[in-house]
This record gives structure tokens, C-alpha cells and sequence, in this order.
């Protein structure tokens, strides 16, 4: 009974785990910048920068995914449409950008 509540409980905590590896992992900056069509060194600074939040705990990653699948259906300035809805949705959640 000991192993297999020890089983259980390695298994959580390794799904846990990978679980918060994968959502990290998922928000390239590199990636975005190509998927939104980046344009000037600032619009890239705002990838990094919205990134480093993230990695830093500071700007949930379910906002900042949320935001760029949206953004990235937009046929034309993906990027406006993400850093855009980003600011006002991070605002709704008390979050200055």
C-alpha cells in the first residue's frame, strides 16, 4: 500500500512538473515575433520583454497565449492586435505593461 501511494504521489508531482516545463517551453520569443510579423527592433523588444514577465512569474502565460492565438488569426498587423489586446487584458487583471 506505502509503494503505491508513493507511486501515485511521484507521478503528480512529475506531471506537475511537466506540465509547467511544457507551458514554459511553449512561449518562444523567436517564434512569435515570426508568427506576429514583427517589423522594428521594438516590436521585438515587446516579444522579449512580455516573455521575460512571463519567465519571471510577473504576466500569466494563459494571457499572453490566449492573446497571441488571437492576434495570430488577424490577417494584417498581428502584432498591433496582440501587444494591443495584451495591455488592455493585462490591465483588467491589474497588470501595468
Amino acid at each position: 500500500m506505502k509503494r503505491v501511494c508513493a507511486c501515485i504521489v511521484v507521478l503528480t508531482l512529475f506531471a506537475v512538473f511537466h506540465a509547467r516545463v511544457v507551458e514554459a517551453a511553449s512561449l518562444d520569443a523567436d517564434a512569435m515575433k515570426v508568427a506576429l510579423h514583427t517589423a522594428t527592433p521594438e516590436e521585438e523588444g515587446f516579444i522579449e520583454y512580455v516573455v521575460a514577465r512571463t519567465e519571471a512569474g510577473t504576466l500569466p502565460v494563459s494571457l499572453v497565449k490566449s492573446t497571441f492565438l488571437w492576434a495570430r488569426r488577424k490577417n494584417r498587423n498581428r502584432f498591433q492586435y496582440f501587444k494591443r489586446g495584451l495591455i488592455v487584458r493585462a490591465a483588467k487583471e491589474g497588470i501595468r505593461l
